[in-house]
């Protein structure tokens, strides 16, 4: 009988920490979304709230960054970016949370919808595909947060590569 309650609570313990996980998963996926929701609402100003304060980003060919100050002044440039008339489109989320700990990779789509071909002739269609791979972490206070940030665009133009996210990766403040 003993091992019978043993190996209910067991199971019991189990399915508790796949939930928590699924749940964290989409806590993630929610935080990720909302940061893009940000981004294309160009609220620039409240960027560097989505990370730890710790948190590195390596965004295209700008160079990696890290901690709070480097990561607003990155984001602050982006007020200057001839960004107007376009939309985004997350897809494609792979996102594994373990404890306080996620990874996620996603697809990025930005759609112009006002693209000019030389002169006053509109163009159809333009369109960029890019890719996020990201840590997150559960902070004290239960919100998640990104920990690491690497996007680079992979269509139509790829950019080149450069220096890796993560522990130990060169950070420009």
């Amino acid at each position: 009988m003993t091992d019978t309650v043993e190996s209910l609570a067991q199971a019991v313990a189990a399915l508790e920490r796949r939930t928590e996980n699924l749940e964290s998963a989409e806590a993630v996926r929610a935080l990720h979304a909302t940061f893009v929701r940000a981004v294309a609402d160009r609220q620039f100003d409240t960027l560097a709230g989505y990370f730890d304060s710790d948190a590195v980003i390596d965004m295209r060919t700008h160079g990696a960054k890290q901690g709070e100050a480097a990561i607003a002044e990155h984001f602050s440039h982006m007020v200057n970016s001839p960004l107007r008339g376009a939309s985004y489109l997350l897809s494609s989320p792979v996102v594994t949370a373990d404890g306080d700990e996620a990874v996620g990779r996603w697809t990025w789509h930005r759609f112009h919808t006002e693209a000019y071909a030389g002169g006053d002739f509109p163009a159809h269609g333009i369109w960029e595909e890019g890719q996020y791979t990201c840590t997150y972490r559960r902070g004290d206070d239960g919100r998640w947060r990104f920990s690491a940030m690497r996007f680079r665009m992979v269509r139509p133009d790829a950019d080149p590569e450069g220096t890796p996210v993560g522990p130990g990766a060169k950070a420009q403040s």
